[in-house]
């Protein structure tokens, strides 16, 4: 049985690495393609916008459901949907099919990041397997910028490497994942005797306060992300004027630089407190963006992108993985939407409020994401308090 589990995990792993590479590629050079196709920053920010609010919807249709379909499928029809949508956007020079699109392809990276967690839980609930994937996610993201980053613009003998290319790229990372999964076998099976209903699963989850206020602030999380890294490429190359190749350069050095310090604190942080990890991931963060809205120069903006990618990558085992655990594994799934629900209003949200703050002065872009995370901050510390109660 240990063995089966662990080629189980190692398979899904895979699958998450080849869909992580995939949306480093893709959800980087989306931005930078849509701009090239003749799209302006705010309708390309509304564009994000309205698919992740329509994410949201499916992923509430979703949890309507969630005691009654199978994870696994799930997880596979979101990677033929992304499949579909990427050939679509390849295939066609339609406005209205492009938009139709990329709200897919969104939707589908979407409903995958809501299931695949639950579906490991299946195999493997430990705060190693919380970490291993985190790790992979970030690895496989940042190889994804950096191998099209470094190509763009490259010639090989008459072709030259472009936007196009990235998505194919993409494509095929996203269509070989789909194949790998269909070798995995795991069972959905549930450790209660009694039958599990819809109700009661809405009743668990919300019955404790704690996972209410977990709940709220995943949309004040979302909001103050999205603000600043939802439109990262079109900020790096439209406002602060990098080269498209320099610019993921900038990102990968700083997902590196982060990686290495989440190491670190794993290694010899193991023990540090929710509260504290709170202040240290999104206190500096908070700092970071007021420091930029105060300097009010290229200088201070690029000081608190650098915050916000070092900071993103540390301590998701205690600020969010140390709450997922409180649920059961036949509530992950139905959490896992709800969560990605208030998620994804949340970053809709934010992307929205970005485009307008970038049409009235960049600078505004980090007062918004600056005081939204001071408030997320302090929802974070008082959760870690009614933690320690528990």
């Amino acid at each position: 049985m240990k063995e089966k589990a662990t080629k189980n995990e190692n398979i899904l792993m895979v699958v998450y690495a080849m869909i992580c590479f995939s949306m480093g590629v893709w959800s980087n050079y989306r931005q930078l393609w849509l701009s090239e196709s003749g799209f302006s920053v705010t309708e390309i920010s509304r564009i994000f916008s309205v698919a992740l609010i329509c994410s949201a919807i499916i992923s509430f249709i979703i949890s309507i459901f969630s005691v009654k379909v199978k994870v696994k499928n799930v997880v596979f029809l979101s990677i033929i949907f992304r499949s579909i949508s990427m050939l679509m956007l390849f295939a066609t020079k339609d406005i209205f099919l492009i938009k139709f699109s990329t709200l897919l392809c969104i939707m589908s990276d979407v409903i995958f990041s809501i299931s695949f967690y639950p579906m490991l839980t299946f195999v493997t609930k430990t705060d190693e397997s919380y970490r291993k994937k985190t790790l992979i996610e970030y690895i496989a993201k940042d190889v994804g910028i950096i191998s099209c980053g470094l190509l763009i613009g490259v010639s090989i003998g008459k072709y030259i490497f472009n936007y196009n290319t990235c998505l194919i790229i993409a494509l095929v990372s996203c269509i070989l994942s789909a194949f790998v999964l269909l070798f995995f076998n795991g069972e959905e099976t549930h450790n209660r005797k009694e039958k599990l209903t819809l109700k009661k699963s809405f009743k668990e989850i919300f019955s404790s306060k704690l996972n209410r206020i977990f709940l709220y602030n995943q949309l004040i999380i979302n909001i103050s992300y999205a603000i600043v890294f939802d439109l990262m490429m079109i900020i790096l190359t439209g406002f602060i004027k990098f080269e498209v190749s320099f610019a993921s350069i900038f990102i990968i050095v700083c997902n590196v630089v982060a990686n290495i310090i989440n190491i670190l604190i794993n290694k010899y942080g193991k023990n540090m407190s929710i509260k504290i990890s709170a202040i240290v991931k999104f206190g500096t963060r908070t700092l970071g963006y007021l420091i930029a809205f105060v300097l009010n120069n290229y200088i201070g903006f690029i000081i608190a992108i650098v915050f916000g990618f070092l900071t993103s990558r540390i301590l998701e085992d205690k600020v969010t993985g140390s709450f997922l655990q409180l649920i059961d594994e036949e509530n992950q799934f139905l959490h896992s939407n709800i969560r990605y629900f208030i998620s994804c209003i949340g970053e809709g949200i934010g992307t929205f409020i970005a485009g307008l703050l970038l049409t009235i002065s960049f600078k505004y872009v980090f007062l918004g994401a600056g005081v939204i995370t001071l408030v997320q901050t302090i929802i974070q510390i008082y959760m870690a308090k009614l933690k320690e109660k528990c």
